[in-house]
């Protein structure tokens, strides 16, 4: 990739040199045809003119080609970068980050942090070199007009460089951080339309989300005004040193009258191209900025320098655990999960269980206590080689809008249908997806909206199936379902379990009364807390208790 991109650099300064040289050369050809000389003194520049027509599109073309290539290139591995940076730190390290803006640092401004090296790298390149090129060929001329040349390019990208670019920072919030805003509040508005609508709320935010694109569109105003003043004295220094370069015409070979008239005019469009540079460089360096703020954020689990091998065994061992995000909410957690066993969670809200879940597959770190996979202390393995073993599904499991071979192909790339209707059967789905006249191909709607409740369970469960982990984390399975799909789909659960180490967290007193035993977790806010405790034989709530 860098030697596409210095391949690429280095045309487009021939290209911009081949652009200077066409219009000096045609300038000398015309005056010298005026003088009427015999045509072969002219064949040359005749030559000369056509080489350099040609080679300004061809480099121009070849350069776009390597350079948009080089940054093409560079812009994927930083967006897969930003991908396996959200992967590294999520879920606990992403607390306060919004939805909508998350998505806008992974695609808004992996584009936007292209946009320093096409648009702002690449533009000072060419014009340094045509600008030198240009004066030194003035000075060989005539030493004073290469001097007013150098200070009409030294004025021109020192008011880009300073006043342009400072006065887009001084501008407020860029546009990186408003596009971060506007994606935020329209995802949670696309998220929650019908709750808004219901509660009356719409009209609240369709305000904010106007006031967020008002601002984004001044600002973008504002930033195309300060572009268009950068062009202006360019225009405007130009014509002054024209005038000035004709003011010393006496001095001048008259032959190279309009050579040295028109270098200012050659020079025009590269330093135009340094105020449309200098006008995005605070949006370049913000998105930069956003960029290197996630690939900051510390790491929320500690992973080994060395990591061990998995064990062969997948029993989970929780031994006097205590778990929470920034401070301990739960303490005293202890259980074994073992193939063919079936533990449940209960607690009240907010007590810890889904941080439990999260926990168990290493997205959390522990606030105290030890947890081992098949003998092997969580601390000495790596978090994705744990997962490798132990899934979990949540009542908010996301579904996306595609089929429902896509949604299982997630757990499983390779899987064949027979293995899908496998996965489905077992998950109490087989027959219901076989009448489907699409079969697997059935759409599901954003969010499985076309599928019921108990069917968006089931595919997940399915899925989970799939995955071929040996420890299955169910989070609130029947939450919102009616009490047969509630029962026949806690029975397709135990049935897995068969295969599988099956851990489930309910408030349920239904599904908890089918676990083998029960781990019941307290607040440990509360004055009266005693550390959670294993609940045997559990039927009620007041056995809970």
């Amino acid at each position: 990739m860098r030697r596409r991109l210095v391949a690429g650099a280095v045309l487009g300064v021939l290209s911009q040199l081949c652009s200077v040289a066409l219009l000096l050369t045609a300038a000398w050809l015309i005056v010298r045809a005026a003088e009427h000389p015999p045509v072969l003194y002219l064949m040359v520049a005749i030559v000369s003119v056509r080489f350099f027509g040609l080679g300004r599109a061809t480099f121009r073309y070849a350069e776009r080609l390597l350079t948009h290539d080089a940054a093409l290139t560079a812009m994927t591995e930083q967006r897969v970068g930003a991908y396996h940076q959200l992967a590294r730190v999520a879920p606990i390290g992403l607390p306060r980050q919004r939805r909508g803006d998350v998505v806008s640092r992974v695609v808004a401004d992996v584009d936007a942090a292209q946009d320093g090296l096409l648009r702002i790298r690449l533009p000072w390149i060419y014009a340094s070199a045509s600008a030198a090129c240009t004066i030194v060929l003035l000075a060989l001329i005539e030493p004073v007009s290469g001097l007013l040349l150098a200070l009409h390019v030294a004025a021109c990208a020192l008011f880009v460089r300073c006043v342009v670019s400072g006065a887009t920072r001084r501008n407020g919030a860029t546009t990186a951080e408003l596009q971060g805003t506007l994606s935020a509040d329209v995802s949670l508005v696309a998220l929650s339309a019908r709750d808004l609508v219901a509660y009356g709320a719409a009209g609240d935010f369709r305000r904010t989300i106007g006031a967020t694109i008002d601002k984004l569109g001044a600002r973008q105003r504002s930033r195309t005004w300060v572009g268009g003043l950068g062009s202006a004295f360019v225009l405007a220094s130009t014509g002054v040193t024209i005038a000035l370069l004709a003011a010393r015409a006496s001095d001048i070979p008259a032959v190279l009258v309009g050579v040295v008239l028109l270098a200012p005019v050659a020079l025009l469009e590269p330093l135009q191209s340094l105020a449309d540079a200098e006008r995005l460089r605070p949006d370049v360096d913000s998105a930069r900025r956003r960029l290197d703020d996630l690939s900051l954020t510390p790491t929320p689990v500690a992973e080994p320098a060395t990591a061990r091998p998995l064990p062969a065994q997948s029993t989970l061992v929780v031994d006097e655990l205590s778990i929470g995000w920034d401070h301990t909410i739960s303490r005293d957690i202890s259980f074994v999960l073992d193939r063919g066993s079936v533990v449940g969670v209960s607690g009240p809200s907010g007590v810890g269980k889904s941080t439990l879940a999260l926990t168990l597959l290493k997205l959390v770190e522990p606030r105290a206590g030890r947890v081992t996979l098949g003998g092997t202390d969580f601390c000495d393995l790596d978090g994705a080689d744990i997962r490798t073993r132990v899934a979990a599904s949540s009542q908010d499991d996301v579904l996306f809008d595609t089929t429902i071979r896509e949604n299982l192909r997630i757990a499983c790339p390779t899987a064949s249908d027979d293995t899908m209707h496998a996965a489905l059967g077992r998950a109490g789905m087989g027959s219901f997806v076989y009448q489907l006249p699409l079969g697997l191909e059935t759409p599901i709607g954003e969010h499985g909206a076309l599928l019921s409740g108990g069917e968006r369970q089931r595919l997940s469960l399915a899925r989970l199936i799939m995955s071929g982990r040996d420890v299955l984390i169910f989070d609130e399975p029947t939450e919102h379902l009616d009490e047969p799909t509630a029962v026949a789909l806690m029975d397709d659960i135990v049935a897995v379990a068969r295969d599988h180490a099956v851990l489930v967290i309910s408030h349920s007193p239904y599904v908890l009364a089918r676990c083998d035993r029960v781990v019941a977790l307290h607040d440990d806010a509360r004055p009266d807390h005693v550390g959670a405790r294993q609940v045997k034989g559990f039927s009620s709530p007041a056995a809970s208790a």
